[in-house]
């Protein structure tokens, strides 16, 4: 039987039948049990599987993603967004972001600078730490202060930047400390802006003036509707306490008559009062030029010097038979039947029949003669009777041009009539 004994770097192998006859045998050098080793270790990795090292590598990132934390930002300010950014060995990482009140997963352990941002206010920020595996929570409030805000008029629309912030009166809970901008808009005025200083943790309060003044407006006739633009103010006589200050332009309205435009300057803090006359919206009727409008030039070759007869519909009956040199064609399709505005002298008035009759005007092409039928209402009213009684009275009247009329007889005036008139005061 053979006896081995081992001793640093030799094998020895002792023979009995020899005595004390050693023979030795060098022991193999350790880099080859290293060598076998590591052909033994790649032998066995070239045997797994692909689908094998996808769950070893997936293993491995699941154990690496599970000392990975999350971090929750709370904040004052609904919608902030936040970042947090690594501190330290890890400072050049990619920040993570998203929203206040969203974790922000899978950061490695570790410090992190947060800062919160909203538009309009100053940065929040703080740091914090994040342990393996943990969810750690850091709250970022932005200083502000709040503002209760108030308009005369009332009513007015607040907007702080892009922001709308409502109508007034109103309570504005968070704003950032320091000067605040705001824009008030109120319907049919111009924006204002204003500023107001912001305290943090300070309740301020904020009245905001529009410039304005005290509106009154009347109208002849009352019951017209005030327009101003689109926006119906009310009816006539019309009282509004606060109606912005500069220079305007109101529409009145009223059955039978057409639209009037009225120009107003309001001073603010004064009172301004207008009383325009429905009828200024009529044209002008001058008697000389009207007749100068229809005067006929008879032909010198014609026989019977006078102008064309007209018959506008069967049944018609002129006023008078003498046509010599009206154009009647354009003067009933240009002319009659129109609400027009006459101002002369009054020459004689008949309150039993409301029949007015005005100093006679003289033009190049003969005298004219204007005369007015009242309606019942305006004869009956004392104000009007009083001012057409009146001796050498001027007035206005305005009504429908029913007749113009030119008489055979050398010397008298051609005569112009208006029907269901009413005076202008």
């Amino acid at each position: 039987m053979d006896i081995i004994a081992c001793y640093p770097g030799l094998d020895r192998k002792l023979n009995p039948a020899h005595g004390a006859d050693w023979r030795c045998a060098p022991r193999p050098a350790p880099i080859i049990f290293a060598g076998l080793a590591l052909l033994l270790a790649v032998t066995a990795g070239c045997g797994k599987s692909e689908e094998a090292k996808a769950a070893e590598k997936k293993a491995v990132a699941a154990a690496e993603a599970a000392k990975n934390g999350k971090l929750v930002v709370k904040s004052n300010r609904a919608g902030a967004t936040v970042e947090a950014k690594p501190v330290g060995a890890e400072a050049t990482a990619a920040p993570a972001t998203g929203t206040a009140g969203q974790p922000l997963v899978n950061l490695p352990p570790g410090k992190y600078a947060v800062t919160a941002k909203s538009p309009g206010w100053p940065d929040a920020t703080a740091e914090v730490s994040i342990g393996s595996g943990a969810t750690a929570e850091v709250t970022l409030d932005f200083k502000s202060g709040s503002l209760r805000l108030d308009s005369l008029p009332t009513g007015a629309t607040a907007v702080w930047g892009q922001v709308v912030l409502g109508k007034t009166p109103l309570v504005v809970p968070q704003l950032p400390p320091g000067e605040c901008e705001l824009t008030m808009n109120y319907p049919g005025w111009p924006p204002l802006k204003t500023k107001v200083i912001i305290a943090e943790n300070t309740d301020a309060k904020e009245t905001v003036r529009l410039p304005h003044g005290r509106l009154i407006v009347e109208s002849g006739p009352p019951g017209a509707t005030v327009m101003f633009g689109k926006r119906a103010l009310g009816q006539t006589p019309l009282t509004i306490e606060r109606f912005q200050a500069g220079t305007k332009t109101l529409t009145l309205q009223a059955a039978g008559f057409p639209n009037l435009e009225v120009s107003v300057t309001v001073e603010d803090q004064g009172e301004t009062k207008v009383r325009p006359l429905l009828a200024e919206s009529f044209p002008v009727l001058d008697a000389p030029a009207t007749l100068q409008a229809v005067w006929y030039e008879v032909p010198a070759n014609d026989p019977n010097r006078l102008a064309p007869d007209f018959d506008p519909f069967p049944g018609f009956h002129k006023q008078g038979s003498f046509v010599r040199n009206l154009h009647r064609k354009k003067l009933f399709e240009q002319w009659l039947g129109r609400t027009y505005r006459f101002t002369g002298k009054v020459k004689a008035y008949n309150p039993a029949t409301g029949q007015i009759e005005f100093a006679e005007q003289v033009s190049s092409l003969g005298k004219l003669k204007v005369t007015a039928q009242l309606l019942p209402a305006a004869r009956d009213d004392k104000e009007d009777t009083a001012l057409l009684s009146a001796k050498d009275a001027t007035v206005t009247i305005y009504g429908k041009f029913s007749a113009m009329e030119e008489f055979d007889r050398r010397g008298k005036p051609f005569e112009i009539e208006f029907a269901g008139a009413d005076v202008m005061r």
